[in-house]
């Protein structure tokens, strides 16, 4: 089951007050750093949350994770692009495109089974699929789109 947590609703999102743990380059109708779109975490907690229980290509047993929609953050910044490189703290990148962010919650996690994702277990960030509510999502390609240590998004 998918829960939509309300949250304070985004108008242009202010420069990081902390650590920044995600950056959105790319055509940007509100930069808040330059030509960049820089989060910290508490920017992204002030986001809409999103939380499902979903097995994955990775656990044995169902895993409850909670984050910001995609749909959700790319309204937030007046962003029309549904297309992205995806980029992960070891420089994996991967081009998230053909996938409806309005059709399917997909988010980008920043807490799983309740806790944050610490960089060891490969957080603070990661796209995540409720692959359990849509088993069409269990494709080898999405498995490829689930970036682990997200830390870069650019908008196409």
């Amino acid at each position: 089951m998918i829960a939509f947590l309300p949250m304070a609703q985004a108008g242009e999102l202010p420069a990081p007050s902390s650590a920044v743990v995600l950056t959105i380059t790319g055509p940007l109708e509100h930069p808040n750093v330059g030509d960049e779109l820089q989060l910290d975490m508490d920017t992204l907690e002030s986001l809409p949350a999103t939380r499902f229980t979903t097995l994955t290509p990775w656990h044995d047993e169902p895993q409850q994770f909670t984050g910001v929609r995609l749909s959700t953050l790319l309204k937030s910044i007046d962003s029309t692009s549904n297309q992205f490189v995806a980029v992960g703290l070891d420089d994996y990148k991967f081009t998230v495109a053909d996938l409806d962010f309005n059709e399917y919650p997909v988010i980008i996690a920043y807490r799983h089974n309740g806790e944050p994702i610490s960089v060891r277990n490969l957080g603070p960030l990661r796209i995540i699929m409720p692959y359990s509510e849509f088993p069409e999502l269990r494709t080898q390609i999405n498995e490829s789109r689930s970036v682990w240590q997200l830390v870069k998004m650019e908008l196409l």
